[in-house]
């Protein structure tokens, strides 16, 4: 009987040209964290200041990212890979409990790009752009929870969700009352948590 010997591919390397595109994305990710925390000094995030922030050109910028919608998600995706490996939008119930300490050990940790993402035009600019995204996520819980809910009563809990998950939450306990984002985000889930138990009770 013959043996049937299986062969693996060698695993493959990056080649120059990929490398040096995804240094040259990484590079115009940092320049958009840098015009956040510029913001009300800097120019407003625009493909030009952001191309000469990175030292590259604003083709170069726009074949990575090709519209200003593109650009906001970038900014937005850098900064939650900055939080942590498990941070982005939960969907499900356990992936939104599995990540909230990070997440809100992540907020401290980036506090000044953050803040500028809550209180400057660019950064709201940025966290509008991922509105649509962030309504399906939360509706989404809402509804593996409580699936007969009425769509008013839906939209109105998987609102206050996502407060209780966001950097909002994170900036209000720190600001009037001192939390560190460990401390927020322990509260902030315990609140969660009690959500959860009351759509489950109600379902």
């Amino acid at each position: 009987m013959s043996r049937v010997r299986h062969t693996s591919k060698p695993p493959t390397t990056p080649s120059l040209r990929e490398e040096q595109a995804r240094l040259t994305r990484r590079r115009i990710e940092e320049a958009l964290v840098e015009l956040l925390n510029e913001a009300g000094e800097a120019d407003s995030i625009t493909f030009k200041a952001v191309a000469r922030k990175a030292g590259c050109t604003e083709m170069t910028v726009y074949r990575h990212f090709p519209s200003r919608d593109a650009l906001l998600a970038g900014l937005w995706t850098r900064l939650n890979r900055e939080m942590g490996p498990t941070v982005k939008l939960p969907r499900s119930t356990s992936e939104l409990l599995a990540q909230h300490a990070e997440l809100f050990a992540g907020f401290d940790r980036l506090a000044a790009p953050i803040m500028a993402s809550l209180t400057t035009p660019q950064g709201r600019e940025m966290r509008a752009a991922l509105n649509p995204a962030r309504r399906k996520a939360f509706l989404g819980i809402v509804r593996e929870l409580a699936p007969k809910r009425d769509a008013a009563s839906a939209v109105r809990v998987a609102a206050v969700l996502q407060l209780l998950h966001s950097a909002h939450a994170w900036a209000s306990l720190r600001e009037q009352w001192g939390l560190s984002g460990e401390q927020a985000g322990q509260a902030t889930r315990w609140a969660i948590e009690v959500l959860f138990a009351t759509l489950r009770r109600e379902a």
